[in-house]
């Protein structure tokens, strides 16, 4: 009978440092993710500055074009 009250307390014991384990785990995760954003945040910028640099020059093709 000891050994499976010893058996349910290890079993306590593990379900209580379970969060501890899942908080390490998500500390782990975050931080390449915060630099993963801001990497995706610079690249979208510059995109939107590519787009906005390729509407003006098709306008610039299309003004001067007419003429």
């Amino acid at each position: 009978m000891a050994s499976y009250v010893q058996y349910f307390n290890e079993i306590l014991a593990t379900f209580n440092n379970l969060p501890n384990k899942l908080m390490g785990v998500v500390a782990t995760i975050n931080e390449p993710l915060r630099s993963l954003t801001h990497t995706l945040i610079v690249t979208n910028v510059l995109l939107g500055l590519l787009f906005v640099t390729s509407l003006v020059n098709i306008y610039m093709l299309w003004r001067y074009g007419k003429k």
